[in-house]
């Protein structure tokens, strides 16, 4: 069997690893190591080859799609529509190129991985194509961040939807009520729920570091800055800390997308000492550095507002951090009691809960045990082998 990855959402930046490149090293290196007879390559981009080759990934990149006409970095974000553009064109013009293979996987929904499949499958109609889907777009009035910019992702998730009920043989979603609500719009639009079929999301357990609470120099931590994920929520929530104890300290981990605008918002609050950006002086961290500098905090500050999984929880959890985080259903299906929900947009409530929790030692174990317990659960390992069973089996 031959296997053609496509992952082309990272454009030309290959700083902020999100949910897609994640799963796709997870299940493509364990299915490198151990299974034999079998091949696999890459579509991707500049920045997916580069960020796949510091998470170190071995699959081999068989086509390097452009993301841009003549620039090597993204000038400011809104490029990346742009980016996704250029890469679908690129795959649309000049098909012959891109290699055949019996499977093809795209990693995600965006119309600049769905392009290529769409002419691969052109051109040999009996490739299989699995679609791989993270998330549900909000209507644009619902979600977090410019309104604009809410409507061009919605609009692009809808014309992928159409395209994956219509061409792609399988459709994998993950196992969540965002997931429930694609294979209904999916079911809708033509597609069979036989060919539907639910996924999971997973942690490297074996590396979890689980330091002493003597280690634990952080307050709390936060893992993604965006505006769907808490940016907003970051201000609101942390002065209201400050206020009720003082000196309490926040580190921003991971990618963080409108730095400028918060670090104002922190200097005008007069948070920016107690709020910090971790950057690691190699500018990357494999798992187990990126774990032991997860465990130095004292509990997840999770205000993300929207999720396709929401695996920064459960590796906080494995690294023996409570979790406060908004009441999301998505996480309520996925991880139950094993974190302290707050009602959404309740700032006061969700300050209330991170000054009980460092102050009290007894609820922080209560928590700490529960997380633990949830996050022995979701091995990589254990998805791995599942995936590789449904496609052994379609």
């Amino acid at each position: 069997m031959k296997l053609v990855w496509i992952l082309n959402g990272c454009g030309l930046e290959d700083g902020t690893i999100t949910g897609s490149p994640l799963r796709f090293h997870a299940i493509s290196s364990r299915w490198q190591r151990q299974v034999a007879e079998f091949s696999q390559c890459l579509i991707t981009t500049s920045g997916g080859a580069e960020m796949l080759r510091r998470m170190g990934s071995e699959v081999p990149v068989a086509q390097r799609l452009p993301a841009a006409l003549l620039l090597r970095r993204e000038p400011f974000v809104p490029f990346r529509f742009w980016s996704y553009l250029v890469s679908a064109m690129a795959a649309r013009l000049r098909p012959a190129r891109l290699p055949q293979g019996d499977v093809i996987i795209t990693v995600s929904d965006y119309f600049c991985d769905l392009v290529p499949a769409l002419e691969m499958k052109r051109r040999r109609p009996a490739t299989r194509w699995i679609a791989w889907i993270h998330h549900r777009e909000l209507p644009p009035a619902e979600r977090p961040g410019r309104r604009w910019v809410n409507r061009i992702t919605y609009a692009m998730q809808a014309w992928s939807l159409r395209r994956i009920a219509r061409h792609a043989d399988e459709a994998w979603l993950y196992d969540t009520a965002a997931g429930d609500a694609l294979q209904d719009e999916l079911v809708r639009l033509g597609m069979s729920a036989g060919r539907i079929r639910r996924m999971g999301c997973g942690i490297e357990l074996q590396d979890a570091c689980q330091l002493p609470a003597s280690a634990r120099k952080i307050d709390a931590v936060m893992i993604g800055v965006r505006p769907n994920k808490g940016l907003h929520d970051i201000v609101p929530v942390w002065r209201e800390v400050v206020r009720r104890r003082p000196g309490t300290t926040l580190r921003l981990m991971g990618g963080i997308t409108g730095w400028a605008e918060l670090e104002a918002e922190l200097q005008a609050a007069g948070l920016a000492e107690f709020v910090t950006v971790y950057r690691p002086a190699s500018g990357w961290l494999d798992t187990p550095a990126y774990y032991r500098a997860l465990a130095e905090g004292r509990l997840l500050f999770a205000p993300s507002r929207e999720e396709g999984w929401g695996i920064a929880l459960c590796e906080a959890m494995a690294c023996g951090l409570p979790v406060i985080a908004w009441d999301l259903p998505v996480y309520r299906r996925i991880y139950t009691d094993a974190f302290t929900a707050i009602p959404t947009g309740d700032h006061a409530a969700f300050a209330d809960a991170i000054c009980q929790t460092l102050d009290s030692p007894a609820l922080a174990d209560r928590q700490r045990a529960r997380g633990l317990a949830c996050a022995a659960g979701y091995a990589w390992d254990k998805l791995a082998a599942a995936d590789w069973t449904a496609l052994q089996t379609p």
